[in-house]
């Protein structure tokens, strides 16, 4: 932990610039500076015609109208900075180099380089506090920008996140001492017309923060969207240990239809029209709790209480139900779940194990849902078929079931380790791209070593897989042999504790 008793001064805009990761440098009064410190902002009073002339268009138009104009009504500190280094810029090219590297104009570098003759540019790596430090300050005139004032009180760096990752900083800290080209610049155009749309649209915001981690300006962690459905898919487990079994019903179908089932209803009776021959369209309580069609036929029934014993009356009801209104073929060949939550008595054991019942428990139901929110591509139906269509059933076939998603873990954390391969061995090597001998090794020689061993076939499927377009964890492209050659786009994390592996 280190005490932050000291804040820089600068523009307000310029420090909303270094949290939208767009620049990682400061303009500073001297090139002596401390280590750590605050960044106070200062509001600067600039007319519309000023503002363009001090900052690019890209980066005003994804501020917010109010943002330009409102004064502040309190000092709030939303991050403190590193100093990395500092570097002197005065020559023309390099303003303008410097210029298409961060959010200020080549004018205004130019005019600043007039009255100062040269500038000190400070190299910052930013954490931000999750929640803001508000300072028992008189607002602070124009002439404190570029230098350091003392604060009240002793600031901690703890609850801060940073920026950029080490990585990432350290590649656009290289850049601007190079003063190279800017990363992908025809993209930061698409990102500015997101601003405004990513609010009200899942979409607009995940490709732009795609978009941002492509351009160098977030970690990789910001491109992983959180679902907002994993507020009710969080409560299934303990919904269904509770009393209320008409809230878990819905929950069990909620969770269904996230998966992916199609024509889906609940409480299906065994007193349907006879001659109604699709049984979604029955109604009344009292035969199956869910009932779907697509992409095959699934039917369950529901029940809470984990203390007690689930009866065989249920499975009694659950096959009497399932002959008349299916059939005894088409029901004998639909996957069949009780979704319960106590232990089952021992007629009811044999019942189920006779007639190929699936048992899933609330917290299992919960992983599989959990996992599908995260990862929309993970949960393959068809393999969740055959899984649940195969022995063991009862009492042993939730074992059965966590041993799938367990399964799906492991497939997914191989093309994470694929691609960090990837990217470790272009960090280490500074190369553009990778071939697949290449990747072969780098991947051979990993720090993990629970990771299963792969032909070169196998690693040439899963880059292919990767750098298509749908995934976009890997880019692909052809190398002067006419060759496929890789390079790394972003990461796929797999470190949310809610799906560990349960060891069975």
């Amino acid at each position: 932990m280190t005490a932050l008793t000291t804040a820089l001064c600068l523009p307000s805009l310029d420090i909303d610039a270094l949290l939208q990761g767009r620049t990682i440098v400061a303009i500073s009064n001297s090139f002596q500076n401390p280590s750590h410190f605050l960044l106070c902002p200062v509001e600067v009073p600039l007319d519309e015609a000023q503002l363009a002339t001090r900052y690019h268009t890209g980066f005003l138009n994804s501020l917010k109208p109010a943002r330009l104009t409102a004064g502040l009504d309190a000092i709030k500190i939303h991050a403190w900075a590193k100093s990395k280094t500092c570097r002197i810029y005065s020559q023309q090219d390099d303003l303008a180099a410097l210029s298409n590297l961060t959010a200020w104009s080549t004018d205004y570098l130019h005019q600043l380089t007039q009255t100062r003759h040269q500038l000190f540019v400070l190299f910052l790596q930013v954490h931000r506090f999750d929640q803001p430090i508000e300072l028992m300050l008189n607002q602070l005139a124009e002439d404190k920008i570029g230098n350091y004032i003392q604060v009240d009180g002793t600031w901690s760096d703890q609850q801060a996140l940073p920026i950029l990752s080490n990585e990432t900083f350290a590649q656009r800290q290289k850049q601007l001492i190079k003063l190279s080209h800017p990363n992908h610049p025809e993209l930061e155009p698409l990102q500015t017309e997101l601003v405004p749309l990513r609010e009200n649209s899942l979409g607009a915001m995940s490709l732009d923060r795609d978009l941002r981690y492509l351009l160098g300006w977030s970690r990789s962690e910001e491109t992983y969207l959180y679902d907002s459905d994993l507020a009710w898919i969080q409560q299934i487990s303990q919904v269904g240990r509770s009393t209320s079994e008409l809230d878990y019903r819905k929950l069990v179908r909620n969770s269904l239809l996230k998966l992916g089932f199609v024509n889906l209803v609940c409480d299906v009776v065994s007193d349907a029209n006879p001659s109604d021959s699709n049984p979604a369209r029955a109604t009344n309580v009292g035969g199956f709790d869910v009932y779907g069609d697509d992409p095959y036929t699934l039917v369950g029934k529901c029940s809470v209480d984990g203390s007690a014993l689930v009866p065989q009356t249920l499975t009694s009801q659950f096959i009497h139900v399932g002959n008349t209104l299916l059939g005894r073929d088409l029901f004998e060949s639909a996957v069949k779940i009780l979704f319960v939550a106590g232990p089952l008595d021992h007629n009811t054991e044999q019942a189920t194990r006779g007639n190929k019942m699936n048992i899933m428990r609330p917290e299992t139901l919960q992983r599989l849902t959990e996992l599908k929110a995260q990862h929309p591509g993970a949960i393959d139906l068809l393999k969740l078929k055959a899984c649940l269509q195969s022995a063991p059933f009862g009492e042993d076939s939730d074992a059965k079931v966590n041993q799938f998603i367990n399964g799906t873990l492991e497939q997914l954390r191989l093309r994470s380790a694929l691609i960090q391969s990837v990217k470790t061995y272009l960090e280490s090597t500074d190369q553009e791209a990778i071939g697949l001998d290449t990747v072969c090794s780098a991947y051979a020689m990993s720090s993990e070593s629970n990771l299963p061993s792969l032909s070169m076939g196998e690693i040439h499927d899963l880059l292919m897989e990767l750098s298509s377009p749908l995934a976009g964890y890997l880019g692909r492209k052809k190398a002067d042999n006419s060759r496929d050659v890789f390079y790394f786009l972003r990461e796929l994390c797999i470190e949310d504790d809610s799906f560990r592996a349960i060891a069975l």
